[in-house]
Order: structure tokens, then C-alpha cells, then sequence
């Protein structure tokens, strides 16, 4: 008799454990206004942890790997919902600062503790050690994945 393969995929799991995430997460909103997307949610977070210094749209390309016409659209959007300002600077008229407004620093507040509540019930009962490996594992997938297509090993 054979070895028996693994039906579980890592890929299929990690879907799956993200959709089960969001979900939990969308469940308390009540309407499209308390609906914020993930890239709003990412963008939303790190401006705030970035008040204290002038953020431009290159900038979020770069940390969260999209695309211009994307990261152009979403904060597009944000701006017209009121959580962001696109102000232009002084000496280049091309460049717009990305500024939270106080409705974007309200829902990031929320997303926060919400994403807290979340993180506590799904950690919940897992060991710490436990919890490290799972790191130290995603840490493992994530770098296989930022290799080049053909420079695997």
C-alpha cells in the first residue's frame, strides 16, 4: 500500500481561515456605511501609525504591493466617503499628502478594537508556543512567495 497524500492545501486552508475572518468581522456591521474595505482598512491603519510624517499614494504601492490605478481608485473612493484628504504640496503640484480626516481616525478606532475582539476569539485556547510556530511558519510561506518565479529552492 502506498503513502496516502495530503488533501489539505495551505493555499485552499489560508482562503478559507481569511473568508471565515472576514466574515466574523463584517457580521457586526449593520450597514454599508459601517462597511469598510480591507485595502480601506490597510491604508486607514497605516496612515494613522504614520500621522506624524507626510504620506504619499507611492509610498502605499510599495508597502502593500498595488497596483497605481488600484491604490489611485481606492483612495478615490475613501476621499468621497470622508475618511481621507488629498492635499497637494507646496513645491510639487503632481504630489498629494494622504491625511486622515477625524471620520478616518474614528473607523480605524473601530476596525481596531474590532479586529482585537476578533484576534482574542480565534486565538482562543491555542498556546502561546503554538502560536509562535504558526508565525514562524507564515513567516516561512510569505518568503517562498517574495522569491522570483524560477528562484525557488
Amino acid at each position: 500500500m502506498g503513502k496516502e497524500k495530503n488533501l489539505r492545501r495551505v493555499g485552499a486552508e489560508v482562503k478559507m481561515i481569511s473568508n471565515m475572518i472576514h466574515r466574523r468581522i463584517m457580521a457586526g456591521k449593520s450597514s454599508v456605511e459601517d462597511m469598510i474595505t480591507a485595502s480601506n482598512g490597510w491604508i486607514l491603519g497605516y496612515l494613522a501609525h504614520n500621522e506624524e510624517r507626510e504620506v504619499y499614494q507611492r509610498e502605499l504601492e510599495e508597502k502593500f504591493n498595488i497596483r497605481r490605478a488600484t491604490v489611485s481608485k481606492t483612495l478615490g473612493l475613501m476621499e468621497q466617503k470622508g475618511l481621507i484628504e488629498r492635499v497637494p504640496v507646496k513645491n510639487d503640484a503632481r504630489l498629494k499628502r494622504l491625511i486622515l480626516t477625524d471620520k478616518g481616525r474614528r473607523c480605524n478606532a473601530e476596525m481596531i478594537a474590532e479586529f482585537d475582539r476578533v484576534e482574542s476569539e480565534i486565538t482562543e485556547g491555542i498556546p502561546p508556543e503554538k502560536l509562535s510556530v504558526f508565525f514562524e511558519v507564515c513567516d516561512s510561506l510569505k518568503n517562498n512567495l517574495n522569491k522570483p518565479e524560477g528562484n525557488r529552492e
